[in-house]
């Protein structure tokens, strides 16, 4: 088994104690079990519910045109939510496993039922250019762009030290809870819903909108 990746912390005594949790948590990982996702788009939808939050818009499957004319123009993106305290670019992570942090910021260490470590680009690495294109385009309405990855996989166990925006759905709540008190404590107008899915949907690939 690969240490290296998973015992990075600030200091001695709390990587003993990180490193103590991931092999702990690599136990409580169910053998010999398939592969199981659930939705992360309902995961969004429950929890909006569950805040109060009725003025939301949801997509789903959408391709952004976020570098025209590159190589690469378009990113899909797994869900997107526009909520009145900001937007969010959702990524469904399927590793399956114990996800832990890799050597640098670029990357994780997926480390399976075996023990087998291997690296993958991070989430928060491969959403980077969706969320400053987003950014960009609605710095006007100043509405807070973020990208968050959600465990879709089960069996999968995340380490503690990951990134805040990499989680578990059932984390989803207050993750999201504490985005809306920092957004509305600082007396800032709610975000226009419908001019910022006007502004996202006029640069999603045609025959990926919802009206298509």
């Amino acid at each position: 088994m690969t240490h290296t990746t998973v015992d990075k912390a600030d200091c001695t005594g709390r990587g003993e104690s990180a490193r103590n949790t991931v092999i702990e948590k690599m136990h409580s990982v169910p053998k010999g079990e398939g592969t199981a996702m659930c939705s992360v788009s309902d995961a969004f939808r429950q929890t909006l519910d569950r805040l109060g939050i009725a003025d939301y818009v949801l997509r789903e499957r959408a391709l952004l045109i976020h570098a025209p004319g590159t190589r690469l123009p378009t990113t899909q993106l797994d869900v997107i939510v526009v909520t009145p305290f900001g937007v969010f670019v959702v990524m469904e992570m399927g590793f399956k496993g114990l996800v832990a942090p890799g050597p640098d910021a670029e990357t994780v260490s997926v480390i399976d039922q075996e023990g087998e470590s291997m690296l993958r680009t991070s989430p928060v690495r491969r959403q980077a250019a969706v969320v400053r294109c987003l950014r960009s385009l609605l710095v006007r309405h100043a509405c807070p762009v973020e990208s968050v990855a959600v465990a879709a996989a089960s069996p999968c166990s995340l380490h503690p030290l990951l990134p805040e925006s990499i989680l578990e759905a059932a984390e989803l709540y207050h993750y999201l809870r504490l985005r809306t008190i920092r957004f509305f404590s600082s007396a800032r107008p709610h975000v226009s819903v419908a001019r910022v899915v006007d502004v996202i949907d006029s640069h999603l690939l045609s025959d990926s909108r919802p009206e298509a």
